[in-house]
């Protein structure tokens, strides 16, 4: 299939997710939480798939396979068609991890090269300006935009795109925008509010994007849009979202929207 979507996660053990969020309210209700969150996003983009896209989940620890197998199978027997693997993250920082997810799943998989004629005209990338102390005019203006316009080489397929479970808001229509955006683009990028992603995808292996980053602060998108400009990769951008990371997130999402 020439569409992946690769979903990131952790078995939900107390003490080893949602580390910042458990300062304020303990480990084990982090951990309730962040197993609420996979749980609502595996819901979310499930039920509408219909087989439109083939889905990896790429774990850790490696070694709780079993456990999260049987955590998660229960959720994905419900459409039998769908096509699911469960594959052990490998690297040594999340930049790594992402950067051999693609690379498993786009290296060596090339797709046919959309002829020039059929190629749209493109406006350069915005400026980095956009991203400086003025906090969340950059993203509002990306928003407005609607993209990060600098039109690319033209790849038509495969397409990855990789999610975590940090993001209630995904759901089935959001990915599909996103594999849309990437007939047209190099590379798709929703936005959080916190200045990182909760979703990045490539319709080629692009290891250059997960170097030099500051994952876990509020520099990881800007940073990102540096290097797509450095390698002359179009990108589009998707609606800015929110993920649940710290105590002032659970304030943006009522804690019963989560199951609680």
């Amino acid at each position: 299939m020439d569409k992946v979507l690769i979903v990131f996660l952790k078995y939900p053990s107390p003490g080893h997710v949602k580390t910042r969020l458990a300062k304020n309210i303990g480990a084990e209700r982090a951990c309730l939480i962040y197993q609420s969150l996979a749980e609502r996003v595996i819901r979310n983009i499930l039920p509408k798939n219909q087989m439109t896209y083939e889905v990896r989940i790429f774990f850790t620890p490696a070694d709780k396979a079993n456990e999260i197998k049987a955590w998660l199978t229960p959720f994905f027997s419900v459409i039998p068609e769908v096509h699911t693997q469960f594959i052990s993250q490998e690297g040594d920082d999340l930049g790594a991890r992402m950067s051999h997810a693609f690379e498993q799943t786009l290296q060596g998989r090339h797709g046919k090269k959309i002829p020039e004629k059929h190629r749209r005209n493109h406006n350069t990338a915005p400026p980095l300006s956009l991203f400086g102390k003025r906090g969340r005019d950059w993203a509002k203006r990306l928003t407005k935009n609607h993209s990060c316009e600098n039109e690319g080489k033209g790849y038509s397929s495969p397409r990855a795109i990789i999610i975590g479970t940090d993001c209630p808001e995904i759901d089935a229509e959001l990915l599909e925008r996103a594999f849309e955006v990437l007939q047209k683009k190099d590379v798709v990028i929703g936005p959080c509010r916190d200045g990182g992603y909760y979703l990045i995808g490539m319709a080629r292996y692009t290891p250059e994007l997960f170097t030099g980053i500051d994952w876990s602060t509020s520099r990881v998108f800007a940073q990102t849009i540096e290097r797509l400009q450095e390698k002359n990769l179009s990108c589009g951008t998707l609606k800015i979202l929110a993920d649940i990371d710290r105590i002032e997130d659970l304030y943006h999402w009522n804690i019963d929207h989560l199951g609680f």
